[in-house]
């Protein structure tokens, strides 16, 4: 899974206007469900219902993204840090940007 600089994500995020956050959105979930060998996770289709009703999905993408990295972390014996319930707060305070600030960092710790 390709380690991703914090500070680089946002600088990115501003420059691009947030379309680098699709982008994120999409490889994130890729290379999460590679690594984590999850079959039953679909980022193109995850991607499409978060650009088509964008809010009610995005949170709940950013829930289950979330809950799916504890999962992993409890399946591999590394120490859970559970921050689906924080995210989705945040998310719905319109600190999505936060929230996947989040999960890229607890990404980076899973290499």
């Amino acid at each position: 899974m390709k380690q991703r600089s914090i500070i680089v994500m946002v600088i990115l995020t501003f420059i691009t206007c947030g379309l680098y956050n699709i982008f994120w959105m999409y490889m994130a979930r890729a290379e999460f469900k590679q690594y984590a060998n999850y079959s039953d996770i679909n980022p193109a289709l995850e991607l499409l219902l978060c650009l088509l009703c964008f809010f009610p999905f995005f949170y709940y993408w950013v829930f289950k993204f979330s809950a799916d990295i504890a999962k992993f972390q409890g399946e591999t014996g590394r120490a859970v840090t559970d921050n689906s319930v924080i995210n989705l707060i945040l998310a719905i305070l319109g600190l999505g940007l936060v929230s996947e600030l989040i999960i890229q960092s607890q990404l980076n710790e899973l290499e």
